[in-house]
Parts: structure tokens; C-alpha cells; sequence
């Protein structure tokens, strides 16, 4: 191999790996504190807090990754949709799991649309557990949010 095409391989390397990180969805704790927060105040109303749960955090986290994957047309299936297979696969106890999604162009938009998909999941007090995740997709700058409750 010679030098020139090394350099070009390397360069070629270092180009798909920066491209790559500047298209990565974005995600920071403070958007997911804020979905958490507006959950738990239409909540308040009518039911106890949701308990915020690693595992129903792990489900929301992937349920994004799996809609980022279907934008970016690496999915080998459609997005997940029915959280309560993966939430026991990961090895939660309970039998009842709803994920509300929304997705924008704006993150308070976002949230909206999640709170209004969940108009009747949200102040149902069987629901015990909570995980989110949000997440901003570069190539189209679309918030995604999501929601999983989860209860006994």
C-alpha cells in the first residue's frame, strides 16, 4: 500500500467518524428532566408521583434509538411501539406499560404532543413507574420524546 492511498484511507476514516458525531442524536439530562417534570405535574392532579425507574429508562432510550434508526434507514424492523415485551425482557416485574411519544421541531412542542398522546395513560394511578428519554435528531432537528409508564 502506498503512502497516498494510506493517507487517503485515513482521511476517509477521520471524515465518516466526524460526520458520524455531528449527526449522532443529541440528548442532554436537562431536556429529559424537563419531560420528566411536565409527566409528573399533569400527574399531580389526580395520582401519587411516578417513580422514575432505571429499566423503564432503558425501554425509552431504546424505543428512541429504534425510531433513530428507522430515520436513518439503518432499521432492520419498524420502531417499537408495544414497551411492555422489552420492559420484561429487561427484567421489570410489573404486567401493564404504555410509551408516549411526541416529535417536533421544537422540544416544548415535543413535550406537548407527548402529554397530549397521553391525555388517558398519564393520570391512571395503576401506573407506578416512569422512564423518558428525548432526544434531538440532527438531520431533520426533530426532538423525540418518549415516555414509558409502567405499573404492577
Amino acid at each position: 500500500m502506498t503512502t497516498r492511498s494510506s493517507l487517503r484511507s485515513v482521511l476517509a476514516t477521520a471524515t465518516t467518524l466526524l460526520l458520524a458525531a455531528v449527526l449522532a442524536p443529541v440528548a442532554r439530562a436537562d431536556d429529559a428532566t424537563g419531560l420528566q417534570s411536565a409527566v409528573q405535574q399533569m400527574r399531580a392532579a389526580s395520582c401519587p408521583q411516578l417513580q422514575p425507574n432505571a429499566i423503564a429508562e432503558k425501554a425509552a432510550a431504546r424505543i428512541n434509538q429504534s425510531t433513530v434508526d428507522f430515520l436513518d434507514h439503518t432499521a432492520t424492523q419498524v420502531p417499537l411501539v408495544d414497551v411492555l415485551p422489552g420492559l420484561k425482557i429487561l427484567g421489570y416485574g410489573g404486567n401493564k406499560a404504555v410509551a408516549l411519544q411526541g416529535a417536533t421541531h421544537d422540544l416544548a412542542t415535543s413535550i406537548k404532543a407527548l402529554l397530549l398522546s397521553g391525555y388517558a395513560a398519564i393520570p391512571d394511578c395503576t401506573y407506578t413507574d416512569m422512564g423518558v428519554n428525548v432526544v434531538q435528531y440532527a438531520p431533520t432537528n426533530y426532538w423525540l420524546t418518549v415516555a414509558v409508564l409502567a405499573g404492577p
